[in-house]
């Protein structure tokens, strides 16, 4: 763990949500907003994005880690009256492989599981050999972050407005 640039800034859900994923040895790749932001970048996030790996163990592990944090199913982001609550022992490694995404809502905020993010189909394989360990915005936690170039070409791939507006504050600064 590292101490914040400014403490002011910390993120208590943002911190503990990591640290379940931590304390249960989850291993993972950070993708998304918060892998831009972890790199000095701007971006509106509020979620955790990651790609975990898909080695029998660690999908154990992470089903621990999702039990523990008693997600909800998140079908509509704008209409949290609409997400699916999940039995307390719901993930195991067969449901987690069911489906290839998983927006979830945590007791520590939002959490979005791609095993295969846009433009990176083999996921955690495809993105772990260029990430580097660095602190998640926001946290004290050392994470492997996915390199700013794959993050951005997953998120030129994806072309959603949101991603179009990063690109185009990006060019400006």
């Amino acid at each position: 763990m590292v101490e914040p640039s400014d403490p002011g800034l910390l993120d208590p859900d943002r911190q503990a949500l990591l640290g379940v994923l931590m304390r249960h040895r989850v291993a993972f790749v950070l993708i998304g907003g918060a892998a831009i932001q972890s790199h000095g970048r701007r971006y509106d996030t509020q979620d955790i994005d990651l790609t975990p790996d898909t080695d029998p163990d660690n999908l154990i592990r992470l089903a621990g880690a999702l039990n523990e944090l008693g997600c909800r199913l998140v079908t509509d982001p704008a209409d949290t009256a609409s997400w699916v609550a999940l039995p307390p022992d719901y993930f195991t490694p067969r449901s987690l492989l069911a489906a290839s995404v998983w927006n979830l809502a945590t007791r520590h905020g939002l959490l979005d599981l791609s095993f295969t993010p846009t433009g990176f189909s083999g996921g955690y394989s495809d993105l772990a050999p260029g990430a580097t360990q660095r602190p998640v915005a926001e946290t004290t936690i050392v994470v492997p972050v996915a390199a700013l170039e794959d993050v951005n070409e997953s998120k030129r791939q994806a072309d959603r407005p949101k991603d179009r507006e990063y690109f185009r504050q990006a060019e400006t600064q």
